[in-house]
Parts: C-alpha cells; sequence; structure tokens
C-alpha cells in the first residue's frame, strides 16, 4: 500500500469515529431528554440504538462509504485498464510463479508462440526452448535474476509449430513484502523482421563493397587490356611486314582475340559494380520482359515447361533496354540450370504491378514509389542452401560444378537492378525450387514522346598533332605507338595538370585530344574543359576502363566533339573515331 493510500484509509477511519462520536452524543441527549426512565430497560436500549443509526447512517454512507466506493471503482477501472493494455499490448507478456508456473500470458504471446492462453497457463517457459542455447547459458540467465532481480538479452525460442525464431527478453523479479519474489514479469518480441532486415542491409553493404573494389580491380585490369591487345596489333603488322610465319600471326591474333573476351568478362564485373554505362529510356516493361523470353529459350532444353503470366496492363518503367533484357535472361538461365536434374522441370515467370507497402519484402526494400512492377521467376529447382543464400549474388560465387558457370550471372543481375533504383529478393526451399523477384519503379508514360533536336556544329579540318593523356604508362604509350604507326604526331601527357600545360605549350599544334577519364591530380573532363575555354570546338575522345561515369561525362559528351571508347578498344575503332574527328575519313 502507498503512503498516500494509507492516508485516504486513515482519514476513512477518523470520519468513522468521529460521526459514531457524534451521533452517540446527539442519541443520549435526545434519549435523557425525552424516554429515559419511562420504558422498560430492553425497550430503552432497543430504541437507543435504532435512534444511534439513525442519526449515523447517511453520514457514514455519505462520509465514509461513498469516497471508499469511489476509489474502489477508480481502482478497479485502473486495474482493468492496464489488463487491456497488457492484453492488446504489441510486446508479448508472461507472468510466472517463482517456481517458473505460467499464470498469465497476452494476446501476443499467443501470436507470437502459438500457444493459446489456455495451453500456456500451468506450464514452464521451458516449452518455448528451441535448444539452441545450452544449460551455461540459462544457469547465467537464473543467476543475474536471482542476484539482480532482472536479466536481459536475446536468445532463439521455438514456437508450438517447430519454428525457431529469435526474441529479445526482458525478465524482471517482482519483490513481496518479505523481499522475496513474490512472481516473475517477461516482455519479449519476434525479432524475426528486424534480424532478417539487419541481414539485408549488411548483404547490401557487403556486395556494395564489393562492387567498389571490382570497379578499382575492372579499371585497372581494362587497362592492361588496352595495352596488350594494342602491343599484339603492333607486332602483329610488324610481323606481316617482315613475312613472318603464319603460326606467329596467328597466336597475336589470339591474343587480341583473348583480350577482347577477357574485356567481356570484366563487363560484366563493372554492370555488377554498377559503374556500367546506362542509355536509359522510357520501355514498356511487358514487351521487354516477352522479348528477353523468347531470348533464353533459345538455349532452354525442350523438356522444360516454361509458363509466362504477364499482367495486361501498361507498365512503363525507365530504363536501359539491353542492360534489363541481361538481367532477365540471366535470371532465366539460373532457372534452367536449377530444373537440369529435377524430376519436374518448370519455369513460372510472371510480371504483375504492385506497390512497396503490398510487397512482403518492403521492409529490405529501397524503392520509394507509388506503384512498382513485380517480376518473379519461380523454377522447380534443386533450391538453394540457406547457407548460400547471402553468398549467391556476390561475383565469381556458384554452386554449379567447374566449368558450368562464371558466377557472374547473378552478380550482373543484381548490379543491373540496383542500378535502375530497383530491387531484387530471393527466397528458396532446398528441393523444391527457387523463386527470385525483381522489383523496378514504375514511371508514368507521358502522353507525347519529347523529340530530340541535335544543332549541328561546324568543325575545321585539323591535322596537327594528337595530345593522348592516360596516367597509365602503358596505355599511354601503346595509343601512342599505335596513331604514330598510321602517320600521326602525338604529345603525351602523365595525368590532367600535365595534359593541360601541355596543351597551352603547344595549343596551335594540337587538332585532337585522346583522355582517359580518371587520373590523378585533375581527371580528363575538368582537363578538357579548361581546355575548351580557350579552344571551345576542341575535338575529344576519351577513354575509360570504368565504361561510362556519366555523372561526369553527362554534360561534355553530349557534344559532336565529344566521344568516347572504352578499354579495352580494337584498333580500328580508335582510328576510326580519330578519322572522324579530324576528318580524315572521307
Amino acid at each position: 500500500m502507498s503512503q498516500k493510500e494509507g492516508y485516504f484509509y486513515l482519514n476513512c477511519v477518523l470520519r468513522l469515529t468521529a460521526i459514531i462520536l457524534v451521533a452517540e452524543v446527539v442519541d443520549m441527549m435526545i434519549f435523557e431528554a425525552t424516554i429515559h426512565g419511562t420504558l422498560h430497560p430492553l425497550t430503552e436500549a432497543i430504541l437507543d440504538g435504532l435512534l444511534l443509526i439513525l442519526l449515523s447512517v447517511y453520514p457514514l454512507f455519505r462520509f465514509v462509504y461513498l469516497p471508499i466506493l469511489k476509489r474502489f471503482r477508480k481502482d478497479q477501472q485502473k486495474i482493468e485498464m492496464l489488463a487491456e493494455a497488457l492484453q492488446g499490448a504489441g510486446e508479448s507478456v508472461i507472468i510466472t510463479r517463482p517456481n517458473g508456473e505460467i499464470i498469465y500470458v497476452n494476446q501476443a504471446f499467443s501470436d507470437i508462440t502459438g500457444y493459446s492462453h489456455d495451453e500456456a497457463i500451468g506450464k514452464n517457459p521451458n516449452i518455448l526452448q528451441s535448444g539452441k542455447q545450452d544449460a551455461n547459458f540459462y544457469r547465467r540467465m537464473w543467476g543475474s535474476i536471482q542476484s539482480r532481480g532482472q536479466w536481459k538479452g536475446e536468445l532463439w525460442n521455438r514456437r508450438k509449430n517447430g519454428e525457431l525464431y529469435p526474441e529479445a527478453l526482458d525478465v524482471r523479479a517482482i519483490p513481496g513484502e518479505d523481499g522475496t519474489t513474490k512472481f516473475l514479469v517477461g516482455v519479449f518480441s519476434d525479432l524475426t523482421e528486424q534480424k532478417r532486415v539487419e541481414s539485408a542491409l549488411l548483404q547490401t553493404q557487403k556486395l556494395e563493397a564489393i562492387g567498389t573494389l571490382v570497379g578499382g580491380v575492372a579499371h585497372n585490369f581494362n587497362n592492361l587490356l588496352a595495352a596488350i591487345s594494342g602491343k599484339a596489333y603492333l607486332a602483329q603488322m610488324k610481323a606481316k611486314k617482315s613475312n613472318a610465319p603464319t603460326a606467329v600471326t596467328d597466336n597475336l591474333n589470339d591474343i587480341q582475340t583473348l583480350s577482347f573476351d577477357a574485356a567481356h568478362l570484366v563487363k560484366q564485373l563493372l554492370a555488377f559494380s554498377r559503374e556500367s554505362q546506362h542509355e536509359k529510356e522510357k520501355i514498356h516493361l511487358v514487351s521487354a520482359v516477352k522479348d528477353a523470353v523468347a531470348t533464353a529459350q533459345i538455349g532452354i532444353p525442350e523438356d522444360v515447361e516454361v509458363n509466362l503470366d504477364l499482367s495486361s496492363e501498361p507498365m512503363t518503367v525507365f530504363a536501359d533496354q539491353t542492360h534489363i533484357k541481361q538481367a532477365i535472361i540471366n535470371l532465366i538461365n539460373n532457372a534452367r540450370d536449377a530444373v537440369n536434374s529435377s524430376e519436374t522441370k518448370v519455369i513460372n515467370i510472371s510480371l504483375y504491378p504492385s506497390s512497396p507497402e503490398s510487397c512482403n519484402d518492403h521492409g529490405s526494400c529501397h524503392i520509394h514509389c507509388n506503384k512498382i512492377a513485380c517480376l518473379e521467376i519461380r523454377d522447380t529447382g534443386t533450391g538453394i542452401n540457406s547457407s548460400d543464400l547471402d553468398k549467391i549474388f556476390e561475383p565469381f560465387f556458384t554452386t554449379k560444378e567447374v566449368g558450368q558457370g562464371t558466377g557472374l550471372g547473378l552478380s550482373t543481375a543484381h548490379g543491373i537492378i540496383n542500378s535502375h533504383n530497383g530491387s531484387i529478393h530471393v527466397s528458396s526451399t532446398f528441393s523444391k525450387g527457387t523463386t527470385f523477384k525483381i522489383c523496378l519503379p514504375l514511371s508514368q508514360p507521358s502522353k507525347e514522346e519529347e523529340k530530340l533536336e541535335a544543332e549541328s556544329r561546324s568543325t575545321a579540318n585539323y591535322t596537327g598533332a594528337i595530345l593522348v593523356a592516360d596516367d597509365a604508362e602503358e596505355v599511354r604509350q601503346t595509343v601512342a605507338s599505335l596513331l604514330e604507326s598510321f602517320g600521326h604526331m602525338v604529345i603525351q601527357a602523365t595525368d590532367g595538370i600535365d595534359a593541360l600545360e601541355k596543351f597551352h605549350a603547344h595549343q596551335h599544334d594540337i587538332s585532337l585530344v585522346i583522355s582517359d577519364i580518371v587520373m590523378p591530380k585533375m581527371d580528363g573532363v575538368d582537363s578538357v574543359l579548361e581546355m575548351r575555354k580557350s579552344y571551345p570546338e576542341l575535338p575529344v575522345i576519351f577513354i575509360t576502363g570504368y565504361d561510362a561515369p556519366k555523372d561526369k561525362t553527362s554534360e561534355i559528351l553530349d557534344n559532336e566533339t565529344s566521344l568516347l571508347l572504352n578499354k579495352p578498344f580494337k584498333t580500328a575503332d580508335l582510328i576510326s573515331l580519330v578519322n572522324k574527328l579530324t576528318h580524315n575519313g572521307g
């Protein structure tokens, strides 16, 4: 009982005493003045008692009974309110005796665990034990409750249906008047969704970190490939002039071919790392999916059943059609391989409009728009081990046998979808199949497509020197050698600052600039912008191993005198662009 309650009941006792005392005094005065001595003693006693009751009944009712009744009703309402709050709380509440016997559970407990109120009452909380914590864990828990009166932490429990789930548990001992534990109160929450979101976030951060690393490695690798293919071309030309054996020229040709095969592999890595260029436009997703499925079916055996369920509702997305189709084809090819050894070989592909709120994966999805397009590719294949689910989007990770995959299909699809502000999710049951779901933000199709206007720019016919700027020495020297072999005079620069200085030193002699984009001190874009302050129509060929970082080149590439060439490039492509910008191509 609180001090305030003590004062209330003491006040009621004092009122009761005062009322009885006053009533008794008044009763005696009335009795002495009127009846005393005239009646039989028993009759007088009865009348005296009745008179005392009449005199005290209303004051007792008004000043004692009603305040107690009001206080009781208030306490009762408070208890009922607390009971309703506990029952309707979002967190699970369980109350047990000191020996662990459950005496109360709320509705959230039943919703989370699957045990009804009647099934839980009288049982011990160990009905929820998952077996993932050993005896030492529970000894430490109960030791903390006994010594400190509480325990707080995370553990795994088991629902009635056998499913394991993580929970955050807070147990507190409620002491009685004698200081011993009266009962225990436990409050816990299901962490399943939170853990799933955290896992998705960690996976996203992990993939972003890998993507950054891959982008840097791919850039350096492209530099090497550009130098290798260029030097192979130069060696091939010299070999032909010196009438070298056919085997030599064939091997040099193979080196060039292998260089470009490796470049294709790097291009997939760049797609994963989101460094690749996207020529985005408004496309009809239904048509894109149909085209991708038709292309993928060329490589699907006849015994694999492919079912299409595409919504008739028009869905328009702002995307690079080629890249989106590639992502879809990669996923279908993955499903094809998954059903290869299954008895039932079915691939179900469905496309439908939805909203982020109605998506089951919205907790781990970063899409913020009113409507989305959901593409699901489900197979009846062997499924994916739960331990592998967090790794499947990593480059070069594969569960296929050696020689049956590069491990880049899913990582490339992941990079493409994320670069389009979409998300990709996977769910799988081992031996029963896998479902990949792509979510893309929908854009409102315009009633009338905007017309693109291009103004022709006239440029003079320059035949001067070519400034080659690249911080990678092997690339710079190889490009210079290639250009010189075609009769061009070349000036070399090691970075953006060096290029700018040499441009100003030979401004009247330079007719074309070939520049890497990513360089130390000053990048190629900023360097060219400085050059064009004194020479606005300066022709430029940008070369990059990052496959066009559009945030840096969007403003400068929107120009007929600015072209882009990705490393590694074919000698013929380089010379063709040089001739185009110097008007030597006819």
